[in-house]
C-alpha cells in the first residue's frame, strides 16, 4: 500500500470516500471489492480517532433487547459475525458476566429469558464461522455459588446468581483499520493518508469531486470522481460547512446528534478472563425496558482493564471535547461506589 498522490488526480473515480475510520475503509473495500475505482483520503492516520479511540468491543446487539429494537440486534450480531469470520486474528469472542440480584427485572429468571430471546434472534450468529474457538455460545445463568466463585468480592446481599452472554472483542482496533485499507488497496483502491478535503468540485448541480490539500506539504490538487461518500462520522456536518449548510448549498438530511463516551485504562488487569457488569448511577433514559440504573464494565484487555463506558451528549466540534480531572473523579467514585473492591484512585 503506498501513499501515490499523483495516482489521485489521473482517473475520474467511481467513488471517492472522504474518511478514513472504520466505516471509510469498509466502504472503499467493499466498494473496490464491486469492481469499482476508487479513492480512499484521510486527513491524518487512518482510524485515528473515534475508531482507535473505543472500548474494544464488536458488540452483538444484546443491549437493544431493552430498546425493543429486533432490527438493530440482527444488524449487530451479521457485523459481528462478519469481523470474526474475516479477522479472527483480530477479533475474538469474549464472555461477560452479570451478576443478577432479587428476582424482579433484575433477577436470574428476567436474565433467562432475555438470553433465550437473544439466542433465538441470534440464531444464525455462527454461520460461516469455520473455526469454532470463534463461536458465540449460548448465553446461560449462573448459580449464586457459581457467581461468588467466578467474582468472590461482589457484593453478596440479595446476589441470586448471574448471566453470561458472549460478544466480540477486539485485539487492535488501528490494525483492524488499516487491514480494511490494506484489503481495498489489494483491490485496486488508491488509498492515501494526511489528505483533507477543502470543499468541492461542482459543475452546474452536479458534483465532480472534491478540491483536496496534501497535509504534509500544504499542496492542493482535485481528485475526480462520479459519487463523493462523506465518511467522516462526527465531523460529516462540518465538513460540509457547519450546522446548516454550506457556500453550495448541501446539509445533512437530519442532523446528527454524537455521543462522547469515555472510559479509562487501569494498569491491571482483574482476575478471570471474562468482562464484569456492574450497576452505575444513571439510567438509560432510551430503555423501553428498565433494568435500573445503566450497567458499567470492567473489561480485560492485553494486560490492562478498561472501564466505563459513561455518556455524555456532545454538541461542538470532535476536537472540542475535554475530559477534566473534575470528570474524571466522578468517573472513579461511581465505579469504586458500583464495585468497591476496585478501591480506585486519580493515580
Amino acid at each position: 500500500m503506498q501513499r501515490d498522490l499523483n495516482a489521485l488526480t489521473r482517473d475520474v473515480f467511481d467513488v471517492i470516500v472522504v474518511g478514513g475510520g472504520i466505516f471509510g475503509v469498509c466502504v472503499a473495500w467493499d466498494a473496490a471489492l464491486r469492481g469499482l475505482s476508487v479513492a480512499l483520503i484521510e486527513k491524518d492516520d487512518f482510524g485515528h480517532a473515534t475508531s482507535a479511540s473505543h472500548f474494544k468491543v464488536v458488540h452483538g446487539g444484546i443491549r437493544y433487547l431493552q430498546h425493543a429494537d429486533l432490527a438493530r440486534i440482527r444488524e449487530s450480531s451479521r457485523e459481528r459475525s462478519a469481523f470474526l469470520r474475516i479477522a479472527p486474528h483480530l477479533v475474538r469472542p469474549l464472555p461477560f458476566l452479570i451478576p443478577t440480584y432479587g428476582h424482579g427485572l433484575k433477577g436470574r429468571e428476567a436474565m433467562a429469558v432475555a438470553l433465550k430471546l437473544y439466542d433465538w434472534l441470534t440464531f444464525d450468529r455462527n454461520r460461516g464461522l469455520v473455526d469454532s474457538r470463534n463461536h458465540i455460545p449460548p448465553g446461560r445463568v449462573l448459580s449464586r455459588a457459581e457467581t461468588l466463585k467466578k467474582v468472590p468480592d461482589l457484593k453478596p446481599a440479595g446476589l441470586t446468581g448471574g448471566a453470561i452472554f458472549h460478544d466480540g472483542q477486539m485485539a487492535n482496533p488501528p490494525r483492524l483499520t488499516l487491514a480494511f485499507a490494506q484489503s481495498a488497496a489489494g483491490r485496486g483502491a488508491v488509498v492515501a493518508n494526511y489528505v483533507s478535503m477543502t470543499g468541492l468540485l461542482r459543475r452546474g448541480d452536479a458534483i465532480e469531486g472534491i478540491a483536496a490539500r496534501d497535509e504534509l506539504t500544504g499542496d492542493t490538487f482535485d481528485i475526480r470522481g462520479r459519487v463523493v461518500v462523506n465518511a467522516t462520522g462526527p465531523w460529516a456536518k462540518w465538513l460540509l460547512g457547519g450546522q446548516e449548510t454550506n457556500a453550495a448549498g448541501l446539509r445533512l438530511h437530519k442532523e446528527p446528534t454524537f455521543s462522547r463516551d469515555a472510559y479509562f485504562i487501569i494498569r491491571r488487569r482483574l482476575p478471570g478472563d471474562f468482562a464484569l457488569s456492574v450497576q452505575g448511577l444513571t439510567r438509560d433514559p432510551d430503555a423501553v425496558i428498565a433494568r435500573g440504573n445503566r450497567h458499567l464494565f470492567l473489561v480485560p484487555w492485553r494486560k490492562y482493564t478498561l472501564v466505563g463506558v459513561w455518556h455524555v451528549v456532545h454538541e461542538g466540534r470532535p476536537e472540542d471535547f475535554t475530559v477534566t480531572r473534575a470528570d474524571l473523579q466522578g468517573f472513579i467514585d461511581e465505579i469504586n461506589q458500583a464495585h468497591p473492591p476496585l478501591r480506585l484512585t486519580l493515580e
